[in-house]
This record gives C-alpha cells, structure tokens and sequence, in this order.
C-alpha cells in the first residue's frame, strides 16, 4: 500500500557518497537511506520473528542455515532476485569448509566444486590465457601442514552462482525463509526488538515485521551502518578496477587450463585473470593493467576498448565470438568498521556490511562466514534463554580485531601481487589468516591464567597454544570400527569438554552441571585407550598442551571459552566459569 510522500529515499550509488567511499559494483543499484517513515497505516504481521536478516547473498543466507542449524528461525529480505549476472566469490577457504562441514554440506558443496574446477589445481599464471607461456603455478598451502591442522584438504572453487543456489536449496532444512524482490525501506530498534518495514519491489506494497533480533548483511553500501553511525577506518581507496563478464565457449581452447579457478595474466601490454565458470564457457575477466593504466574510473572504458583488453588478455581468435555481457566498474577499497552492532544491540552487521576486503586472497566473503559462524550460536543462547544479551556485546569484541586482521592481509596481498611494490610487504602465511585467527577478548574465560593476554589476533594454527580464545585443534579420531572422525566434529550445538587423560574428574562434574540444565555440556574423554573414540597418538593432549588435571571447554563455533584446571569443587569451577561465559548463572 502506497503512502503518500513517505516512499524511502534513494539515490544512485555514484552520487552523494558516504566518506570513506565503500566499494561500488555498478552504477545502477540504489542505494536506501533509513529515516522518518510513516508507517502507521501498515498492519502489523501477526508473526514474530526471532532474527530478521537484511541481505539473501552469500553471508545472509550463511546466518540464516547457522541460526537454523542451533534452533533459531529467520526471514531474509533482498532486494536483488535469487541469482546475480556478475558474482563475486569463488574460493571458499579451509575455515568456510569447516563451518560447511559442521553444517553438514561439505560434500554436497565438494560436488558442486568438482563440477567447475579440480579443486587440487591451484591457480595458474600465464602470460596469455591461451598459448601464454606459464609463469607459475601457484599452491599456496603446504598439503601436508593442511591435513595436519584441518580435516578438509581443499579449498573448494565454486562461484557464488552456484553456491548460493546450493544454499537455497537447503534453506528448508534449517528453517530460513528467504524472500527476494523485497526492499527494507525503514526499521526502528526499541527495547524489546525491531520493527522492519518491507517494500516488495514490484507491486510497491508495504508489510511491516517484528523481529527480536535485526542482522544486516546489506553490502558494502551498507544503509543499516550508515543509520548506525558506525563508522570505517583502513587503508582507503586502492584502485578503481574493471571487470567484465564473458559468455562464450572457450573450452576448445584451454586445453588443460580449464581446470584452474582462477588463471592470472601477465605480460609488458596488460596484466589481469580470469574467473572460469560454467565449465570454461562463460568467465569474469579482471583487468588490473593496461599499457601503464591502472585506473579505470567508472565509464571510461568504451565497449570496443573492453573486447580489446578481453582479447588481449585471452589470446583468443578475434573471429571468435563472445558475447560482452556487461561491464562492472568497482572501487577496491580497504575498510573495516569500528563496532558491528548499535547502541541499543539489536541490530547487528556482518559481512561486506562490516568491512570492505580486497579480492588479493579470498578473504571477502569467508570473512564474513566467519562473522556469520561467530554471531550465530551467541544469538541462540540469548534467544533460548541460556544467556544474558552481554553475550552479544562480544559480538564486537571478538569479529572487530579479527576482520580488521583479514582486511589487512589482503591489503598486503594485493600490494605485492597486483601493485608489486618492492621490498614486498611481510604477509602472514595463509594457513594462519585462514584458520589462525584468535579471540583475545570476549568470550572466553580466563585467559590470563594462560600467561599475558596475547596482543595478535593470530597464532601459527601448525603449533597452536590451546589458550582460551584459539580454534579446537583438529585430531583425527578412531572408532571403535573401522570409522574415524575429526575432534572438530564433536562440536555441535552444545558446548563441548575435553580431557585426555583417564578418569577424568572433569568429565563427572561436566554432566552433573549438564544435567542440573539449562546449558547442555558435551564430555569426552579422548586418550589413546578412550571410547567411543580414541586418540591413538595422544595428539590432541600434545595440541592443546593439556596437562594433568586439565580440561578444555569448546563453544559451539569451535573455539576454546575456558582450559578447566583442577581446584576445590570442581562443579562449582564449572559453573563459575558458565556464569562468567555466558552472562547468567549455570
């Protein structure tokens, strides 16, 4: 129902920028800035949701199946339709995997990779797509430090055109509803939640929602951060970049190549990569460099100028027919944001919303999975009553450092790989930015008894410390059969305790506490003689440096809250540590 002179204002994503200017992906997308709206004259849906999410991409539809997964329905609204012309993603590191796997849509999302690329080529660079000479192959992770540090051996290449789709697919099991076609043109934060008003993009009919719990995943133009006055910081603009994206079949030409993910080009004349997908007949074609031109402001390339970089880049036949099917002018930008909730705490950012990544090493979109993973059990404890809403202010505490720690590291990677500044700027290794990261303050219990709270939100995950804070090593675990399992996947919806020694006091007191309720406990013993499951090495004791009368209690997104150590009542401890944790007596 229309309303008289109180439709949202909008404008186009080029004009009246917000400084510091987020990234744009075209000039045709508006942009929705939230303010006075009458909305008295909608009716209010009878329906109360638990989470509301802003944005049905990738990390909206990511909370969306991690809420799902702990108990917690939601309702995403995006104004976009289910599958964009010109996605962003490919890669999904190591840690997305993990979360993938604990979703238990590893090898579903396995199969989609295998579809498009061998997920064990890495990336080529050439110095023509086609007949180039190779100028490297590029594996960018040790494979025997991988499968000593994660239970999943391979990123997996797949293009958030199919993704997404796969995503969807399993909304239904998780309980997400996903609505396109839908803007959020207002919404209004009060004590006891938000209210949403929704525009449906084609009939222009309003519908007016209650959420406790507001989580926006609305891009890097994020209109909820702007509302919020949350503000960014970082490096800034770094370039103004072109990419264009083909449809034709380049496969009788390939060869071999068609296997990589992603081929980088590089020569005197003009540098950029190609994307493959659709099994080498269509691709996204970056271009970085052309003669000394690096920059590329929005339209100053003409169509006969961008099938000349295509061609020049490819080594293609120009009698060969490709389709141009459109031109993305995008400003790389390098910002993270100094608070990812409001004042009030209902309303919460992740994703692009939260920061701004460059492309230089995948760290986009996994970061803000990794948001996802982080916020979604903190508000399925609050919403179940098993926490206080103090759980959520680490929220902040804990993504802030780390995403701004991604942010900085693909900065470096994009100085040293596509500007190629010289001295290179010192980058930590991929393994420790992926599946490294750490927590130094938040939620997690005592960590200066581990020694001086740690300054880096980072560890070498190939020797990790097992301090509160740090991802749950992985081990691999025999069965009593023949079967055997990750110690990551005993991290579920519970939180989880882990002795490694026999008769283990700590294990008794976890299920006496588990059993008074409401805060599920999951005790394992894993030793070389434990059952279940057995550590047949007794490596995750050497991992997680756990000493005698030692415990390690794991949150639910597979980070240690606490290292239990032996002292008077043992339930108590526990409990302490509980109310501490979560904010509310055990």
């Amino acid at each position: 129902m229309p309303i008289d002179n109180q439709s949202p204002v909008q404008r186009d994503s080029h004009e009246n920028k917000v400084e510091p200017p987020p990234q744009s992906f075209g000039s045709n997308v508006k942009e929705v800035i939230f303010g006075a709206f009458d909305h008295s004259g909608i009716p209010l849906e009878e329906e109360e949701w638990p989470v509301l999410i802003i944005g049905s991409s990738m990390v909206g539809m990511m909370t969306g199946l991690l809420l799902g997964y702990h108990g917690i329905r939601s309702i995403s609204f995006d104004r976009h339709p289910p599958s964009g012309t010109h996605p962003r993603a490919a890669g999904l590191n190591y840690r997305t995997v993990e979360i993938l796997r604990q979703l238990g849509l590893e090898k579903e999302a396995q199969a989609e990779s295998g579809k498009e690329f061998d997920i064990d080529a890495g990336m080529l660079i050439v110095e023509k797509l086609v007949g180039g000479k190779v100028i490297a192959q590029v594996q960018e992770n040790n494979p025997a430090e991988v499968k000593d540090v994660t239970p999943c051996t391979s990123w997996l290449w797949i293009t958030q055109a199919m993704f997404e789709p796969l995503l969807r697919a399993n909304a239904g099991k998780f309980g997400c509803t996903q609505m396109y076609g839908k803007l959020v043109v207002h919404y209004e934060e009060d004590e006891s939640g938000v209210l949403v008003v929704v525009q449906d993009t084609k009939s222009q009919e309003y519908r007016k929602y209650r959420a406790q719990y507001l989580v926006a995943a609305d891009g890097n133009r994020s209109s909820t951060r702007i509302k919020e006055g949350i503000k960014l910081s970082g490096a800034g603009t770094l370039r103004n970049s072109l990419s264009i994206r083909i449809v034709g079949d380049l496969t009788p030409h390939l060869g071999t190549r068609s296997v990589h993910g992603v081929v980088y080009v590089l020569n005197p004349n003009i540098s950029g990569g190609f994307r493959l997908e659709d099994q080498g007949r269509a691709a996204i074609v970056m271009v970085n460099r052309v003669g000394d031109k690096k920059d590329f402001p929005e339209g100053s390339v003409s169509p006969e100028e961008a099938r000349k970089y295509v061609y020049d880049l490819s080594g293609l036949p120009e009698d060969m027919d490709l389709e141009l099917q459109n031109c993305s002018y995008w400003t790389m930008t390098s910002y993270n944001a100094d608070r990812l909730q409001s004042h009030g705490g209902r309303v919460l950012i992740a994703g692009d919303a939260a920061h701004t990544v460059p492309p230089t090493g995948g760290l986009g979109g996994n970061t803000g999975i990794g948001d996802a993973h982080n916020l979604a059990w903190k508000l399925a404890f609050v919403l179940k009553g098993l926490a206080s809403r103090t759980l959520l202010d680490t929220y902040t505490k804990e993504r802030q450092p780390v995403d701004a720690f991604a942010v900085d590291q693909a900065t470096k990677r994009f100085y040293n790989r596509v500007d190629h500044v010289q001295p290179p700027v010192p980058e930590e290794g991929n393994l420790t930015v992926e599946i490294g990261y750490r927590y130094t303050d938040g939620a997690v219990v005592g960590a200066e008894e581990d020694g001086a709270r740690p300054q880096q939100p980072f560890e070498n995950p190939l020797t990790p410390s097992g301090t509160a804070g740090t991802r749950f090593p992985h081990v691999w675990l025999e069965g009593e059969g023949s079967g055997r399992l990750s110690t990551l996947d005993l991290v579920r919806q519970n939180l989880v305790l882990v002795a490694a020694e026999r008769n283990s006091a700590w294990i008794a007191a976890a299920q006496d506490v588990s059993s008074r309720g409401p805060v599920a406990i999951d005790a394992y013993e894993l030793h070389e003689s434990s059952t279940p499951w057995r550590d047949a090495t007794g490596a995750l004791r050497e991992k997680g440096r756990l000493q005698a009368g030692e415990a390690l209690l794991v949150r639910p997104d597979g980070f240690i809250a606490w290292r239990a150590r032996a002292a008077g009542s043992l339930v108590d401890t526990l409990q302490s540590a509980l109310q501490e944790l979560l904010g509310r007596p055990a």
